[in-house]
C-alpha cells in the first residue's frame, strides 16, 4: 500500500492556475460590420393560385352552383340591400324628426329666457327709479301677478294626489 501513495498523486497540486482564453484583437476600424450580411429570410411556402373556382382548403375544383341556386342568391342579396336601404331612410328621418325636436325645444327655452329677462328688467326698473307711467307698472305688476299665481296652480296640481273613489270596489252583502 506505501507504494500506491507513493504513486498517487493529488490532482489539485498537479493543476496549474486556470488560463484565460486569449482575447481577441479589436481594432478601431469596424469594417467588418460593413461586411455582414443580413440573413436571408426563409423561403416561403407556394401558395396556390387565387382561382375563385379552386378551394382554398381542399385544393380541389368547387362544385359550380346551379342557376336556381344563382338565381335564389340574387334573390336574397336584393332582398338584404332592400331592407338595408329602408332602414337607412328610417333612421335618416328619425333623425330628422329628432333634430326638429331639439330646434323647438331650444326655441322654447329661449323665449322664456327672454321672457324671464324681461319680467326682471321691469322689476327692477320699478324698483330702481319712480316711473310716473301708471300703464306701464300696472301692465307688469299684472304679468308678475299672473306667473305667480300660474306658479302657485302648478304646484297645487303636483302637491295634490288624486282623490281615491268614494264607493269601494266591492261589496259584500
Amino acid at each position: 500500500m506505501a507504494s500506491l501513495e507513493e504513486n498517487w498523486t493529488d490532482e489539485s497540486e498537479d493543476e496549474e492556475e486556470p488560463q484565460e482564453p486569449p482575447t481577441p484583437d479589436v481594432s478601431e476600424d469596424d469594417d467588418d460590420d460593413e461586411l455582414l450580411e443580413k440573413p436571408k429570410a426563409p423561403p416561403k411556402p407556394e401558395k396556390p393560385p387565387d382561382d375563385p373556382s379552386i378551394s382554398k382548403k381542399t385544393g380541389r375544383p368547387k362544385k359550380k352552383l346551379s342557376q336556381k341556386q344563382l338565381d335564389a342568391l340574387a334573390k336574397g342579396r336584393a332582398t338584404r340591400d332592400a331592407g338595408r336601404a329602408q332602414r337607412k331612410t328610417i333612421r335618416a328621418e328619425n333623425e330628422i324628426i329628432k333634430k326638429k325636436r331639439r330646434e323647438a325645444n331650444i326655441v322654447k327655452k329661449a323665449v322664456r329666457i327672454k321672457k324671464r329677462e324681461v319680467m326682471e328688467e321691469a322689476a327692477l326698473e320699478l324698483s330702481s327709479e319712480e316711473s310716473e307711467d301708471e300703464l306701464e307698472i300696472k301692465q307688469v305688476k299684472r304679468a308678475v301677478a299672473k306667473k305667480r299665481a300660474k306658479n302657485k296652480v302648478a304646484a297645487k296640481k303636483k302637491s295634490v294626489d288624486p282623490p281615491a273613489s268614494a264607493q269601494p270596489a266591492f261589496v259584500f252583502y
